[in-house]
């Protein structure tokens, strides 16, 4: 079966379904993705505070009597009155009674009198919930816990958060072609690439994978792999093997798994090669061989994919419009992602084209950041056509 490409993205998005969630301490949290709406459980701050080293009072004399001191998370003189002050440290809770704060450098002290300026009510005082009130929404289901969000956790003083499973994910490449970093080269062959594709994407969005390793061209191993992978992982993600003619027993392969192919291929290049499968418990994509290929499809399909099948809200990489600084050429009539070199210039995005969009290449991607996307009306472009852009990385 072929899929468009729209028919192709929402059969993925259904396979893959909705995680189940768990809870986890917030200590482990780093990198997960949220699966409650997280709210204050109090005012922030919960008390009026210092936001000086000074001295808190009621304004209207000139002097006044020190009756102690307190500091952030130090217990003193509960309330003031009259000419009565105390020494407050930033942070600290305020006397009830006292309106204001002076700064401790714009003040005298003598033999425990204190001589301290006109100043006006709600000086130097943070208000109870100045910063936000018990139950404000810090953030929603489908969030990141990154590295601002993770830290403000333990500000909230949370112990324990709901986060979404992450669904288990096993990798593995075919061909009889591929050769590992540590063989020696050999004409016609070709270096393991798309297991570092895949685990380069897949650590950034933190996923969690495991590569079961390369496996040969011939049935049995094929056989033997799903067998063992299907009990194990939620998702199988294979590279290579799919294309037309690659080898004859792909079908008997998932017959004999019972798995049921649900397409085998979209319209869209590079790439066009791709299946989804599917039985009880765990879902199967198979990627191209070709590396530029199988970053497209990973970049367009698959890892927005994933990302939903984790939790996360925001999900798909950002669509920006650029002009074009270069021609690229692509045919009417079907849907091209070409690569480009993006750059941002007094506000607004601008996109080369990367030099080459064969499929069979790939040096381009080391600096590849965009991915042009060419319907099936648009065809080439030039030089000051506008066009828009998958944004990979800025």
């Amino acid at each position: 079966m072929i899929a468009d490409r729209h028919t192709a993205r929402e059969m993925l998005y259904a396979s893959l379904g909705k995680p189940e969630t768990e809870k986890i301490s917030v200590r482990e949290s780093y990198g997960r993705v949220v699966a409650e709406e997280l709210r204050t459980d109090r005012d922030y701050p919960d008390t009026r505070k210092s936001a000086v080293d000074g001295y808190a009072h009621i304004p209207g004399h000139d002097s006044y009597v020190l009756k102690g001191l307190t500091g952030a998370g130090r217990k003193g003189p509960e309330s003031i009155d009259g000419k009565e002050t105390v020494f407050v440290m930033t942070g600290a809770t305020v006397p009830d009674g006292a309106l204001c704060v002076a700064r401790v450098e714009d003040c005298v002290g003598r033999d425990g009198v204190i001589t301290i300026p006109d100043m006006s009510a709600g000086e130097n005082i943070n208000k109870v919930g100045e910063e936000c009130y018990k139950g404000t929404v810090v953030a929603t289901a489908g969030s990141v816990i990154h590295d601002g969000l993770f830290p403000v956790l333990f500000y909230l003083g949370k112990r324990e958060i709901e986060v979404f499973r992450k669904p288990k994910i096993g990798i593995f490449v075919t061909g009889d072609e591929i050769l590992e970093i540590e063989d020696d080269f050999k004409r016609g062959m070709v270096f393991n690439t798309n297991k570092y594709i895949l685990e380069s994407f897949f650590n950034r969005f933190g996923f969690d994978y495991e590569y079961y390793g390369h496996v040969k061209d011939n049935r049995d191993d094929v056989v033997r792999a799903f067998d063992e992978m299907s009990s194990k992982y939620d998702i199988i993600i294979s590279s290579g093997g799919i294309s037309m003619g690659k080898y004859d027993f792909v079908k008997d392969v998932f017959k004999t798994c019972d798995y049921e192919i649900l397409f085998e291929r979209t319209r869209i290049k590079p790439g066009s090669p791709l299946m989804l499968a599917k039985k009880s418990g765990c879902t199967f994509i198979g990627m191209p061989g070709y590396p530029a290929a199988l970053t497209t499809n990973l970049l367009f399909y698959v890892l927005p994919a994933l990302r939903k099948a984790y939790g996360e809200e925001d999900n798909e990489f950002k669509i920006v419009d650029v002009v074009m600084r270069t021609e690229t050429r692509a045919k009417e009539g079907r849907f091209e992602l070409n690569r480009a070199i993006l750059d941002v210039e007094d506000g607004r995005f601008y996109a080369s084209d990367a030099g080459t969009q064969k499929t069979s290449h790939y040096n381009s991607f080391a600096s590849v950041n965009g991915l042009l996307l060419l319907d099936e009306k648009t065809g080439s472009l030039v030089k000051g056509d506008m066009a828009k852009a998958l944004l990979v990385r800025v």
